[in-house]
């Protein structure tokens, strides 16, 4: 690769990742960085999503006491998650935040925040299939259709509002 493409490639991945500390340093700055209540706000979520999916499938009481169990695990693993996602985000900006910026680290730290978004996403298949598991028939085609339209939601959400969270640190 000629010495020119790769300082053009070089210069959009750091006008890139300026743009994502800017948007993820306001979000932070507003308050979003406090670990108790990003606790707090995935039980909440938890618990309102549990109420949600009882509702809408119909579940009975031993479908409940199942479903209340995958999503108080869920819910765990998500914030923990969540919270080594911003940890490792946080070093990334120390590490550009020098006079001789720590490329190294930076992408490594960069590579474990990939691994924990992919265990995040294998995480949600795992809580989402286990809750698919539970229902009967006529249920598994109500939480498909569910799930479907929920995808659509987060996404066209996700391309409304520019979620920070969805794009790569560097």
């Amino acid at each position: 690769m000629s010495t020119r493409l790769t300082n053009t490639i070089l210069i959009v991945m750091l006008m890139l990742n300026l743009a994502f500390i800017g948007s993820w340093w306001m979000m932070h700055k507003k308050g979003h960085s406090n670990d108790r209540m990003m606790h707090q706000g995935f039980h909440n979520m938890q618990d309102r999503g549990m109420m949600f999916l009882t509702k809408q499938l119909n579940f009975d009481s031993a479908q409940q006491g199942k479903v209340e169990k995958i999503f108080h695990g869920h819910a765990d693993k998500m914030q923990k998650y969540q919270s080594e996602i911003a940890r490792l985000q946080k070093e990334v900006f120390k590490c550009m935040a020098t006079d001789t910026p720590d490329s190294l680290h930076a992408f490594m730290y960069a590579d474990s925040v990939g691994t924990c978004r992919i265990a995040l996403q294998k995480e949600m298949f795992r809580s989402s299939l286990a809750i698919r598991q539970i229902c009967n028939a006529d249920q598994k085609k109500k939480f498909d259709e569910l799930m479907q339209n929920m995808g659509k939601r987060l996404g066209h959400q996700r391309d409304m509002h520019g979620d920070p969270t969805m794009h790569d640190s560097l």
